[in-house]
């Protein structure tokens, strides 16, 4: 009996060390060079914690982003906005009804122009609302907090920034997380370096700036935009580390449809950019409720047809190594742990 009690108390204890260890976050100095050199790491697919954690706490809070972290996530991606007063916070919506116990529009705007409401008085003592629609005791973050939250323990990217990334900038740069953070936006909107580089002012800043930005890049842009190739091009010149590239199915033209850069042929999109050393991010958009994906200037749900034409949602397909993303931006962190676990997608070797 007593040597029965042993082997339970063993096999409880590499238990516990095996879940503490799957856990662990890596060193901030290991995450930045993983996300600038996916080429070194094929085996490690790097994830993304959609908005933090918020299966237990209302989405882009601290508490959602402390929780992402614990659970050993390589990125926090959070959504980002401004009061009237010029105070970045954290916030997805365009409105506050349904993440606060707020009320009424707080940015109208389209692209990269927008009009923002409501200061910061008026907003800093808003409860934040669970995904249940349950009010928590929680509030919104500002930037700053969020950023100190995250800083020297996980890579940070920045959503909704269009508008505001001067202002983003200078905060991060201030903190000393310019190789934490990235941003995102699509290519539309800044579709060169130097519509990024004159966001600021000293030529350090421009270079660095337009380090941190990960372009998002349509499918239907291959047809719309015939230079697409060659903006992607200039950006990963200028330092650019990684794109976000959203792709639906085994038809898609960023799969399907070969490419030529410079003489050199490629069997499509993804291909140019994994031999180029530029990691591709890819948001899966699983639903974030039985309604489906929150559209935040529609103010509904986008219901996503998880058995047709979307196949973002399906990670045995997502993840097929002819298309596999090097990031995955995830609403289900702990499912998607295990399943790059089992495919073995989660080793630094």
């Amino acid at each position: 009996m007593r040597k029965l009690l042993l082997l339970f108390l063993f096999l409880g204890g590499v238990g516990l060390q095996l879940c503490y260890s799957q856990s662990q976050p890596l060193p901030i100095e290991n995450l930045i060079d993983i996300f600038n050199n996916p080429i070194k790491y094929p085996n490690y697919i790097m994830i993304s914690a959609h908005r933090g954690y918020w299966k237990d706490y209302p989405e882009n809070s601290l508490p959602a982003i402390q929780a992402a972290i614990d659970l050993g996530a390589d990125m926090v991606e959070f959504d980002i906005t401004k009061s009237d007063d010029d105070i970045l916070y954290l916030l997805h919506d365009y409105g506050l009804d349904r993440l606060t116990t707020g009320h009424g529009i707080v940015r109208k705007g389209e692209g990269a122009t927008f009009e923002y409401y409501k200061s910061w008085d008026e907003l800093k003592n808003l409860k934040l609302k669970e995904v249940t629609g349950e009010v928590s005791q929680y509030k919104l973050a500002t930037l700053r907090e969020a950023l100190l939250k995250c800083k020297d323990k996980v890579l940070v990217s920045i959503d909704k920034a269009e508008n505001v990334i001067p202002q983003m900038y200078y905060l991060v740069k201030e903190l000393g997380m310019v190789n934490q953070v990235t941003f995102k936006t699509k290519i539309q909107f800044f579709p060169t370096p130097k519509s990024i580089k004159d966001l600021v002012t000293s030529e350090e800043d421009k270079e660095q700036l337009v380090k941190m930005f990960t372009p998002t890049v349509y499918s239907e842009l291959l047809d719309k935009d015939p230079d697409l190739i060659n903006k992607m091009k200039a950006f990963i010149e200028a330092g650019c580390e990684g794109f976000e590239m959203i792709y639906f199915q085994d038809s898609d033209p960023m799969i399907t449809r070969p490419v030529t850069v410079e003489g050199t042929p490629y069997d499509n999109i993804l291909n140019w950019l994994k031999v180029k050393n530029t990691r591709v991010i890819q948001f899966p958009m699983w639903p974030e409720t039985e309604k489906g994906c929150w559209v935040p200037r529609k103010f509904n749900y986008s219901i996503i047809n998880l058995k047709g034409t979307d196949r973002r949602c399906d990670w045995d397909w997502l993840l097929k190594v002819a298309h596999a993303p090097d990031v995955v931006i995830s609403d289900r962190l702990e499912i998607l742990f295990d399943y790059l676990k089992t495919i073995g997608k989660r080793s630094l070797d």
